[in-house]
């Protein structure tokens, strides 16, 4: 396996941790709710053997980040920018973004505020807009929900795709035990409110909206309505077969093609 260094860097006076391996064009990879960047340790050494210079972070709050002012983010818009800024410190060059749930939607944001800045986005599991939960910000507070661990690890494994051996099943709950409550509520409270369908038409960059098929949390017709926002022909739609919530641990080969297709496709790297 290429070897994958751990680093930290100071953003904005918050201390934020970061995993690298390659050289090349940055890829900078964005985990999902309540986790951290170890969803990628299978994915980054492949995209660094396609000529990629990869990193994962673990967002503020989550894995050996520290949350910014000790608080969680509840804003989609907010948690982006901050997200942009550790780009702009870790990227030496204009960077491929990619990310997966609540990364999904985040990528779609950056993509409609900074794409001009980015080389392409790769949105995993997310689209425009994601109304999927009720009201999560009453689970909070710890006592509200004694059961939260739970809940979040099982709501994890139950989205991927069938059959998926136990031990997967096993190291993907213990991947959701790397952020406090509050910080994964504020999360999901993110993934609730983020809303950018009226931004789409600013999107300047290849786009990529892909989901596993397994994938619930997603409706298509949430990434249909996206694609169809993205103009130009930038945006492309993609279904993983076999591939459910978490395409970069699931399959993280399958997955590495399908990104590779459409970044050749595109123009982004060569053929």
């Amino acid at each position: 396996m290429t070897e994958i260094t751990g680093h930290y860097v100071d953003v904005d006076g918050t201390r934020i941790y970061y995993e690298e391996c390659g050289e090349g064009i940055p890829l900078f990879c964005i985990h999902t709710a309540g986790a951290c960047s170890i969803e990628y340790y299978e994915f980054l050494p492949i995209m660094a053997d396609n000529g990629f210079h990869a990193i994962a972070v673990d967002l503020p709050g989550h894995g050996k980040s520290y949350p910014v002012n000790w608080e969680p983010f509840r804003e989609m818009h907010e948690y982006a920018e901050f997200v942009w800024r550790i780009i702009e410190e870790v990227c030496e060059d204009k960077p491929v973004v990619a990310g997966c749930s609540i990364g999904g939607n985040m990528v779609t944001d950056m993509a409609c505020h900074h794409s001009d800045d980015m080389r392409a986005a790769l949105a995993l599991e997310g689209a425009a807009y994601t109304p999927t939960f009720p009201n999560v910000n009453v689970y909070e507070h710890p006592h509200a929900c004694p059961g939260w661990r739970d809940i979040m690890e099982r709501a994890a494994e139950q989205s991927m795709y069938r059959p998926v051996p136990e031990e997967k099943i096993t190291e993907t709950r213990w991947m959701h035990r790397y952020a406090p409550q509050e910080i994964a509520t504020g999360d999901l409270q993110c993934w609730v409110n983020h809303d950018v369908r009226a931004r789409l038409g600013d999107i300047t960059c290849p786009f990529l909206n892909f989901k596993g098929e397994a994938d619930f949390y997603v409706p298509e017709e949430r990434m249909e309505e996206t694609i169809e926002g993205i103009a130009d022909d930038l945006g492309e739609m993609v279904i993983g077969e076999k591939m459910g919530h978490y395409p970069m641990f699931e399959d993280p080969a399958g997955l590495a093609d399908v990104c590779m297709d459409f970044l050749k496709d595109k123009n982004v790297v060569e053929e």
